[in-house]
């Protein structure tokens, strides 16, 4: 078992409890997870329904996390899914949930980058009457990313606290606001009700205009960012007891307060009003219903927070995919130069200026297709660059942590450490059963968002073809080059069997 004394090291005890709190929620990014979503989830998924689709979300990752934590008590690394799946399931299956989670967490970013340069065209014309083109913005904050990426950890997380601060602040005021006046007709309790989730989204005239899939799925895409929790366990203080708790906080913390201000949200329109208030691109619902039930400042003040929620996001999901590369790296699996990290700073910045290079190509294919103008901010930074790059990211994603919950199963059951079952197996199970479920709702109503976007057709396969071939490369290894393939998975900070 390789300790990691021969690879160059993170930064020990860089961060605390809330350092750690602050990437893995702000990774989350509640203002984001709120403004891109719920309406979108809304307007096409499963209608008044969508807190209902939070609440499940909340149980169905709480149940992984009981689990998934108990693992990352006894074995941290920088490597999280890709370290866990390779000591419960083997090198191949490890090595194919590392290079598809760091390819999930570089789609991840790229989308926040939309979503960022998106909100800030439209809000910087309708403030000062600017049309700045999309790129610009785009490419701005992956050069900022960039830069305080490449110093301290810590200084990131200073960053990163102080936007999620302020963006839990403005959702609380929002959710005050609203429920505090009744919103538009009363509290609407059936909203809560999880038996619902399948229902889709209604037009006024009654016609089915959603699919109940998508909202569910992206209700599980407003939690991406607290699964990496473990990633941070070596430049963590304390990481068997603070760990295991960040996990837990962000992911109850979240749940609760995605429920609630869903369930503002659509509280705050008629139903008669709700599912075209949802989808108005003119005005964006979140900003209407603050300018209502609060002010015209405080919707200032929301449309400035997106912009700093959504870049903190950004940053957050690059901190995570270097590591993920950072880990590939230092353990051979890909050129070992993207595991060497800063002389001073320690931090793996070969790892950060390849995944900002990866952010730029991406985000200038996309502009080829379908422009880098102010005008083609909404098609091409927004429902292209975010929605898609988010949904073929979150498929990975809940793929791998369904890997890493039958990990955590059968790992717990070789070692024999006496843990409790409810823990180890129990909960990891129906786990599987929640997220192979939202997975297969995804994938039955898909068309949903499409449009004219082909994109939508190639998801399934380009996920399938990065399993693919990860698992080819890890095969090849262990027939041609087997020091490398035993190195899979095993460089780690530390590993309790007792």
């Amino acid at each position: 078992m390789a300790k990691g004394s021969e690879v160059d090291r993170l930064k020990p005890n860089a961060i605390g409890l809330a350092g750690v709190l602050f990437i893995a929620v702000t990774g989350a990014a509640p203002i984001s997870a709120m403004l891109f979503n719920v309406p979108f989830g809304v307007g096409f998924g499963n209608g008044q329904y969508m807190p209902a689709a939070f609440l499940f979300a909340t149980i169905v990752l709480t149940l992984f996390s009981i689990g998934y934590v108990s693992m990352a008590k006894r074995i941290r690394a920088a490597g999280g899914f890709y370290t866990f799946v390779t000591h419960g399931l083997g090198r191949e299956l490890g090595l194919a949930t590392g290079i598809c989670g760091a390819l999930a967490y570089c789609l991840f970013e790229v989308s926040l980058l939309g979503g960022f340069s998106y909100f800030a065209s439209t809000n910087f014309n309708s403030w000062f009457g600017w049309e700045i083109p999309w790129i610009l913005f785009a490419l701005g904050a992956a050069a900022l990313i960039a830069i305080f990426a490449w110093f301290d950890v810590a200084l990131s997380v200073k960053i990163l606290g102080v936007a999620l601060i302020t963006e839990i602040i403005i959702l609380a005021i929002f959710d005050a606001v609203v429920l505090a006046q009744g919103g538009a007709s009363g509290w609407t309790w059936e909203a809560l009700n999880i038996f619902n989730i399948t229902e889709s989204a209604v037009g006024a005239d009654g016609a089915v205009i959603g699919a109940a899939g998508v909202g569910v799925f992206l209700a599980f895409w407003s939690w991406v960012g607290f699964e990496a929790i473990p990633n941070f366990a070596e430049e963590s203080r304390h990481p068997v007891r603070n760990i295991p708790r960040a996990t837990l906080i962000a992911v109850v913390g979240l749940g609760i307060g995605y429920v609630i201000t869903s369930f503002a949200f659509v509280t705050a329109f008629a139903p008669d009003e709700l599912i075209a208030a949802a989808g108005s691109a003119d005005d964006p619902p979140f900003f209407a219903a603050m300018e209502k039930y609060g002010s015209n400042f405080l919707r200032t003040v929301m449309e400035i927070l997106i912009l700093t929620g959504a870049f903190a996001c950004a940053m957050a999901f690059h901190n995570v995919a270097m590591r993920y590369f950072y880990a590939l790296g230092r353990e051979g699996m890909i050129p070992r130069q993207f595991g060497a990290t800063h002389s001073k700073h320690k931090v793996p910045h070969v790892a950060s200026l390849t995944q900002t290079a990866i952010a730029v190509v991406i985000l200038a294919v996309w502009g080829i297709v379908a422009g880098f103008g102010y005008g083609a901010a909404f098609d091409a930074a927004y429902v292209r660059i975010y929605t898609m790059m988010a949904v073929q990211g979150v498929v990975w994603l809940l793929a791998i942590q369904t890997v890493c919950a039958v990990a955590v199963i059968v790992w717990h059951q070789r070692e024999k450490l006496g843990d409790n079952v409810l823990v180890t197996t129990v909960a990891p199970l129906l786990a599987i059963v929640g997220q192979v479920w939202a997975i297969y709702l995804l994938f039955t109503n898909i068309d949903t968002l499409a449009g004219t976007i082909g994109y939508v057709a190639w998801i399934k396969w380009i996920a399938i073809a990065g399993l693919v071939v990860s698992l080819v490369y890890a095969l090849a290894l262990k027939n041609m080059n087997r020091a490398k393939y035993d190195a899979i998975g095993q460089t780690v900070d530390s590993v309790e069997h007792v």
